[in-house]
Parts: structure tokens; C-alpha cells; sequence
């Protein structure tokens, strides 16, 4: 036990100084830019999906493309307890793109049928992610803020939330750094769908 303390302190003295480098910094300013990129386009008090189309067409940093590239339906093969056939016959799917701290990043904003649990899709896409975990704080705070508590992880690349939002509408929402929905390796989507 002892043996494994003192082994342990000069990974952690290490861990400090990369942490204090110009790369670390770099990555860090990129983690801190997603998720609130994601809550700020994907989530709102109201979660009301009309803003949410008007909030990305109305912005000149986003730029729509003009054939989806997504798999919406592949947004289901994550390690989940909750989503079982979401995303089945979307109505309608729209994708827009930016670069964000190099990246680009995709959006995906989707209507499925009335019959479905839930109605509305809202998920940003994210390339070379090497895992989640960095994600994970911001991402819980977001999902508490529109509260929605925690349902399952898989470490270190996978965490889902659900329940009700504040009107009582049925949520899920799921971060996963290694999402088949896009075609590029190692992309992370976060993910919202909602009544």
C-alpha cells in the first residue's frame, strides 16, 4: 500500500506541471468551449424546439449543409438504459457546421414522429475527442440546470441523463466520445431529445 502512495506522488507532480504547459492550456481552453456551445444551442428553459431552429438559422456563425451527413438512427448504439429506438423515422433532419478552437463541429437538429416518445433532436458532433471525461462536469451541470439527473456511465467514454424537464416533458440526454453517427474516428456527440 505504501509502495503504490509513493509511486502515486510523482505521477501527480508530473500531472501538475503538464497541466501548468502551453499544450494543456490549449486543450483546455477547446473542453471548456463544446459543452456550453452545445447547452447554449441545444438546451433552454423552455426546451422549445422552434427556438431552438431559429437560434442556428438566425446566426451567421453556423453554416447549414446542404445534404445531412449524419446517421441519426446510429445515435442509438450507445451504452445506454434508456434509449431504445429514438431516433426511428425521423420527419425531418437539418445539419449545420463551424469550426470551433480548430474543430469542425457539426449540429444536427432533427423532428421525429408524434408517435415517439420524443419529438425533437438536437445534438452537436465533435472530431478528434479523445475521451469524454474531460465533458463530464460541464455536461452535469448543464443537465441539472433543465433537470435532468444522472442514468449511467461508462468510463471513460460515456454518460447519459434523464427525466422531466421543468413543464413535465419527457428528456434523455447522453454525451458519447465514441459515436457512430459520423463517419470521422474519435468524433463525440452530445446529445438532447425531448417531448
Amino acid at each position: 500500500m505504501m509502495r503504490r502512495a509513493s509511486l502515486a506522488l510523482p505521477m501527480i507532480a508530473l500531472a501538475a506541471v503538464f497541466a501548468g504547459s502551453p499544450a494543456a492550456a490549449e486543450l483546455q481552453a477547446e473542453d471548456a468551449s463544446l459543452v456550453p456551445l452545445f447547452l447554449q444551442t441545444c438546451t433552454s428553459s423552455t426546451m422549445n424546439a422552434e427556438a431552438l431552429l431559429s437560434g442556428v438559422t438566425g446566426s451567421s456563425e453556423w453554416q447549414e449543409v446542404p445534404a445531412p451527413t449524419v446517421d441519426l438512427k446510429a445515435l442509438e448504439k450507445v451504452p445506454s438504459t434508456l434509449t431504445t429506438s429514438a431516433f426511428r423515422k425521423p420527419t425531418s433532419v437539418r445539419e449545420w457546421k463551424r469550426t470551433v478552437s480548430g474543430r469542425d463541429v457539426r449540429l444536427v437538429i432533427a423532428q421525429l414522429p408524434a408517435k415517439n416518445v420524443y419529438h425533437n433532436v438536437c445534438a452537436l458532433f465533435a472530431p478528434d475527442i479523445k475521451n469524454a471525461m474531460p465533458y463530464f462536469d460541464a455536461f452535469r451541470d448543464g443537465m441539472k440546470a433543465i433537470s435532468l439527473s444522472g442514468k449511467s456511465t461508462d468510463l471513460p467514454h460515456y454518460v447519459e441523463y434523464g427525466g422531466r424537464l421543468a413543464d413535465r416533458r419527457r428528456a434523455h440526454a447522453d454525451m458519447y466520445s465514441r459515436t457512430q453517427a459520423m463517419t470521422t474516428p474519435r468524433t463525440m456527440h452530445m446529445a438532447i431529445v425531448f417531448e
